[in-house]
């Protein structure tokens, strides 16, 4: 069945149309079609995803009764919850506030930090906490900007946890050399010992999820850009995804490799998941020898590239090597996705 749903964003009407499986609720429906509609049950906030049945028949509720405005008067529309609605004809419904792909904006939100602890090596987690109600948006894969009074410019990070849920975490690089990560890691150490918020805006970033996908996803992470690439795990997880998911994480020595073991384990309980390590461990290693490591892992598990998406997370070396690499050897540029691309050059 045909799904429409009329809205508006600052008085601008809007209209998204997708279909929708049978047995589908209209909430899964439009998460598949990328389209963000308010919800909050994660969150104990119900109600949230109400919307007015403008036409068709639906079936509604715990106890899925019929809901039928077929021929009616729009004074007569029915409210219902979209989490909780089934399809039985073409349907027309009225939401407040959706957004279909790129269209989330970015918003500031005062953050409590949860947490500041070294996961390995210098690699620290960071949890912030947002406030109750209704959590911003965000795709995964998307990142953030932390927005520190004591720093001129604002700290961006990729977010680490998937969407929809009150807790966002960061893994934050902080060896002794990163004077600017060591300076951030202090201030968000402060925060959290003196109970203090710090100010958030999200979210930024086009090599995300904007929908499910239906092809096969090949994920390539140097470091701490595994951030990027858990969230988009543990989405597609979330939402039972079925495709092929291979992830490669390269790292110049051991302890940077430092969630490795949940890596790991996604791979042992998800038989369409596929985790290389690439553990460099060599002092001095070139960065030219780093990055063709991993494009070489994947060519050597991926030899067709031509149904794949490719995420790529790191250094623009590093992104600018992978996709030349990868585009050579078959995959459409219109494929390969990094938020590289939109900010740096190749000079």
């Amino acid at each position: 069945m045909q799904v429409e749903i009329v809205s508006s964003i600052d008085n601008e009407p809007r209209r998204y149309q997708f279909d929708c499986m049978p047995g589908d609720a209209v909430y899964e429906a439009a998460e598949r079609a990328g389209i963000r509609l308010p919800l909050s049950c994660k969150n104990g906030v119900c109600h949230i995803c109400r919307a007015k049945l403008l036409s068709g028949k639906v079936m509604s509720g715990n106890q899925r009764q019929v809901v039928d405005v077929t021929g009616l008067e729009d004074a007569d529309s029915k409210e219902i919850m979209l989490c909780k609605a089934w399809p039985e004809t073409s349907c027309v419904f009225e939401v407040r506030n959706i957004y279909a792909p790129g269209e989330l904006p970015v918003k500031n939100i005062a953050c409590q930090v949860l947490k500041v602890e070294v996961i390995k090596g210098y690699v620290y987690q960071v949890d912030l906490q947002l406030p109750a109600g209704k959590t911003p948006e965000h795709f995964a894969g998307q990142y953030l900007a932390l927005d520190l009074p004591e720093r001129e410019e604002p700290a961006f990070f990729s977010i680490a946890s998937r969407p929809g849920l009150r807790t966002i975490t960061l893994h934050i690089q902080a060896d002794p050399h990163l004077e600017s990560a060591r300076e951030v890691i202090q201030l968000l150490s402060s925060a959290f010992t003196e109970k203090t918020v710090v100010s958030v805006s999200l979210p930024y970033g086009e090599a995300c999820l904007v929908k499910i996908p239906d092809q096969p996803l090949i994920l390539m992470a140097a470091g701490t850009g595994f951030a990027q690439m858990k969230s988009i795990i543990e989405y597609l997880i979330s939402q039972s995804y079925s495709r092929p998911v291979s992830l490669y994480w390269g790292v110049r020595k051991q302890d940077d490799m430092y969630l490795q073991d949940l890596a790991q384990e996604w791979s042992n309980l998800h038989a369409n998941f596929h985790f290389k390590p690439l553990i460099a461990d060599i002092e001095g290693i070139k960065d030219n020898a780093h990055h063709n490591q991993l494009s070489d892992a994947v060519l050597e598990d991926h030899p067709k590239l031509e149904n794949s998406m490719v995420f790529v997370s790191g250094s623009p070396k590093l992104v600018f090597s992978a996709m030349d690499a990868l585009t050579e050897a078959g995959l459409p540029e219109a494929q390969f996705y990094s938020d590289v691309l939109a900010y740096a050059s190749r000079d």
